[in-house]
């Protein structure tokens, strides 16, 4: 992932997101109250007609089980389990307990688990697979982050956003066993703002361990999901330093919120209009929190205080527009020689009250750029309708241009054409 800040134009570049990439954050055991209540009850999955269990080798032995169904993001995702061994199968059913479906109307895909050296390298991969297959099936139908979640009573859902060893899981199993297990890897979240959970087994490194242990949920003590509706609260952006630091909570203004998650947020490019969609859930859910701290023990003091908050106004003074491009017809041509910028196809864009703009573009293999236009740059790449050097200095100075608007539009010009976000024809 690189992020780049030249003077006009903030670069986020988002690859596809690394399904088999998953948290590496040792756990801790942690001494969180409030640990009583039952295991998971049967419970209706939201919106799909399904049902969960959260008490697992129930009726059926797992041994002579020939497939699970499992809930992953919304996603009913079927695990093979015909060409694993009565111990493997056991072993896949107990750390998958927590998102097994009962009733099943249909599938999104099936995978099977491949058999390795060990079980944990069977585990692990399995976990990887689902998560890749889940990503696959919900692209364009929610805005998925690479995130813990943690649920409070009423539902309010609290994701923690972080690169793996940032600290999500490691948070998840400490704050869990006092708040509903979401998940340690991805959530999913609607438009209007519900909240798909993907509880998943945790993935914990151990020792030297050559591959995550995963561990279920219920094994672990972490608590099910409350009964009523999982709604996005808040988004905690994690920031693990190197070096101890007073752990601090820090409001973040929307465009510095969109580069910080693009990076984290799975097919972002496929959603309808995704950056109004992103900002408008981020803005009902009360902005971006940045968590700056050294220890996981104090991320998970600032998490537990936000557990009980109701999400207030969007942090900062800079709030998303409608749009950001006009619409402005295309100059008539008066010398067909002349070099002409135009501006490249985009996904979405999103106008700040700063005079800043956010645009996101796409590649053909599904990977999105982010990136931030300052004031000016945003200027200039407006004026940008198949328009002559002349026509954008005109549009850009009010047709009031001197010799450092002209050196300043140059250099603007030239960044916007090697960001690729305008074409030069002559």
């Amino acid at each position: 992932m690189e992020h780049r800040a030249p003077e006009a134009v903030q670069r986020c570049d988002r690859a596809r997101f690394p399904a088999c990439e998953e948290a590496k954050e040792p756990g801790v055991e942690g001494d969180a109250a409030g640990d009583e209540g039952s295991t998971d009850p049967a419970q209706h999955r939201r919106g799909h007609g399904l049902r969960r269990t959260g008490t697992y080798g129930a009726e059926v032995p797992a041994q002579t089980l020939s497939s699970i169904v499992v809930d992953a993001v919304g996603a009913p995702i079927r695990i093979d389990l015909s060409g694993l061994s009565a111990t493997d199968r056991d072993a896949v059913v107990g750390a998958w307990d927590a998102a097994t479906l009962t009733i099943v109307d249909g599938v999104d895909a099936t995978v099977s688990p491949v058999r390795g050296g060990e079980d944990d390298e069977m585990l692990s991969g399995l976990s990887s697979a689902v998560t890749q297959a889940a990503i696959a099936a919900r692209s364009g139908t929610l805005w998925m982050l690479h995130a813990a979640g943690l649920a409070a009573p009423d539902g309010g859902v609290v994701a923690l956003v972080g690169r793996s060893g940032a600290g999500k899981t490691t948070a998840a199993r400490a704050l869990a066993r006092s708040w509903g297990y979401v998940s340690d890897e991805t959530i999913g979240v609607e438009c209007d703002g519900r909240v798909h959970a993907y509880r998943k087994p945790l993935s914990i490194i151990s020792g030297d361990r050559p591959f995550k242990q995963q561990h279920s949920p219920v094994t672990l003590g972490l608590r099910p999901l409350p009964s009523a509706p999982l709604r996005l609260r808040r988004v905690i952006v994690l920031d693990r330093r190197t070096r101890p630091t007073p752990a601090r909570l820090v409001p973040l203004d929307l465009p510095d919120a969109l580069v910080a998650l693009a990076p984290h947020s799975s097919a972002l490019a496929a959603l309808p209009r995704p950056l109004h969609t992103v900002a408008t859930l981020l803005t009902r859910s009360g902005g971006v929190l940045r968590a700056e701290y050294h220890d996981a023990e104090d991320l998970v003091l600032l998490v537990r205080g936000l557990m009980t908050q109701q999400p207030g106004g969007a942090p900062g003074p800079t709030t998303g527009e409608d749009d950001a491009l006009p619409t402005v017809p295309a100059p008539a041509r008066v010398d067909t020689a002349a070099i002409r910028y135009r501006r490249v196809a985009v996904v979405d864009s999103l106008a700040f009250s700063d005079g800043r703009v956010a645009v996101l573009t796409a590649e053909h293999d599904g990977r999105g750029t982010l990136r931030i236009l300052s004031a000016a740059a945003s200027v200039v790449w407006r004026a940008a309708a198949d328009s002559t050097r002349d026509e954008v200095f005109d549009a850009a100075t009010l047709g009031r241009p001197d010799a450092e608007a002209t050196r300043s539009i140059d250099g603007l010009l030239a960044q916007l054409v090697e960001a690729g976000l305008l074409t030069v024809t002559v």
